[in-house]
């Protein structure tokens, strides 16, 4: 199949934890070189921008990334629905398609077009429900525009949904109604080769490195780790002597005050010594810095899916994550973490001190981590895709338009 994979906003050769990247970045370049290794022609369409040049390059195993002109490069990502029209327009002109899925609410609008020209229903998968992340809010968060809520309401008529998680489909569906055509649930994958466990010398004594990795931002949560870190140095000093909290990853725009609260959170509670604030990891390093961990903390107070929870499993390190949404389902059903209903700082400090003190358990839960990592490869979750891209062609009728939505307001 040629294929069009679609990510307006943000380019998926950026590094995660940068910007608006995450997640969502790593799916969408993981997927496409999957699926080109699969035999498919491959190519992401994301908008030109002040570290995207225009122009096509390699994403590496056959696939590419083409960065389309849309409106000035330096535009925010609030400024960016002005932007659809002419980026559809951009789209349209890149030739025939056999599927075309498209990543976040942006680049679905932006999809449509295209996807009516060559009479396929196009595919989409939201990545952050915004209804779901507004009941969720995180405290001093934003909730998301009606604009935004609009858009994905008209995508779960007009699409083919692909879910990262049963969690996001369902919040969807209760958010915006049954989607229209039947709906696939894809989980994300994980280079196991890349993320693995690493060998630790014993005749070098270390740090217990608590990590948590992800954007800086309210819906991440890394204020709950701080506050957690700082109950466990008041509750068990001596532990605590021997430990370190690492935050890896840069402020979204906008959350640039949090980052700020952070740092000042560690100050005031008395243990910034002990805090390292590490800016966003490339794969390589993201690999390097999980394994070499020996707890990974995921606070979020929400995940589509939740892709650190996986890496680090693949790592054979144990995590401690918010039991809700997606995170429930990037865990093994083993119970190879620990998984806390509650945001109260002392339940985590309790987890972590209790983790912290227990190497054999760690080393068992790491094990347990590690194999229900192998089950998930990028690989199988190309195969799924490639299966859900071939249901949904030729389209009966031209997908649903939403050009009003489109405009800003």
């Amino acid at each position: 199949m040629r294929i069009a994979l679609i990510s307006m906003h943000t380019s998926p050769a950026a590094v995660p934890g940068s910007g608006d990247a995450g997640g969502m970045n790593v799916v969408v370049a993981s997927a496409a070189r999957a699926l080109a290794r699969a035999g498919h022609n491959v190519t992401v369409f994301t908008r030109a921008d002040e570290t995207t040049p225009a122009g096509t390059s390699s994403l590496g195993h056959g696939a590419r990334v083409t960065a389309l002109i849309a409106g000035p490069a330096e535009l925010g990502k609030g400024e960016l629905p002005a932007a659809v029209p002419e980026f559809a327009s951009a789209l349209a002109e890149q030739g025939s398609f056999d599927a075309i899925h498209a990543h976040y609410w942006l680049s679905g609008l932006a999809a449509l077009p295209l996807a009516a020209a060559n009479r396929v229903i196009p595919a989409i998968t939201m990545h952050t429900v915004a209804v779901q992340k507004n009941l969720r809010l995180a405290p001093g968060d934003q909730p998301e525009p009606e604009l935004r809520l609009a858009g994905e309401r008209a995508l779960t008529r007009g699409a083919h949904v692909i879910a990262c998680s049963r969690s996001e489909l369902a919040a969807i569906t209760s958010g915006y109604g049954e989607p229209t055509h039947p709906a696939t649930i894809v989980h994300p994958g994980v280079d196991t080769e890349l993320f693995r466990p690493v060998s630790v010398s014993r005749e070098t004594p270390r740090r217990l490195r608590i990590t948590v990795l992800g954007r800086v931002q309210p819906l991440k949560g890394q204020d709950l780790a701080i506050a957690a870190a700082a109950r466990l140095a008041h509750a068990d000093p001596e532990l605590w002597r021997s430990c370190e909290l690492v935050i890896a990853g840069e402020p979204t725009p906008g959350a640039e005050g949090y980052a700020a609260e952070l740092r000042e959170l560690a100050h005031r509670t008395g243990i910034a010594a002990q805090v390292t604030f590490l800016p966003a990891q490339d794969r390589v390093a993201a690999a390097r810095l999980l394994a070499e961990s020996s707890v990974v903390l995921v606070p979020s107070h929400s995940e589509s899916f939740g892709l650190v929870a996986l890496e680090a499993a693949a790592c054979g390190v144990p995590t401690i994550i918010a039991a809700h949404t997606g995170l429930l389902e990037a865990a093994a059903p083993s119970g190879a973490e620990l998984r806390l209903a509650t945001r109260e700082p002392a339940a985590w400090a309790s987890a972590l001190r209790a983790l912290l003190r227990d190497p054999a358990q760690r080393s068992r839960l790491g094990e347990q981590a590690r194999a229900h990592a192998l089950s998930h490869n990028w690989d199988a979750h190309a195969a799924l895709l490639a299966q859900a891209y071939s249901g949904a062609r030729p389209a009966k009728a031209a997908p649903l338009g939403a050009p009003e939505l489109s405009k800003p307001r």
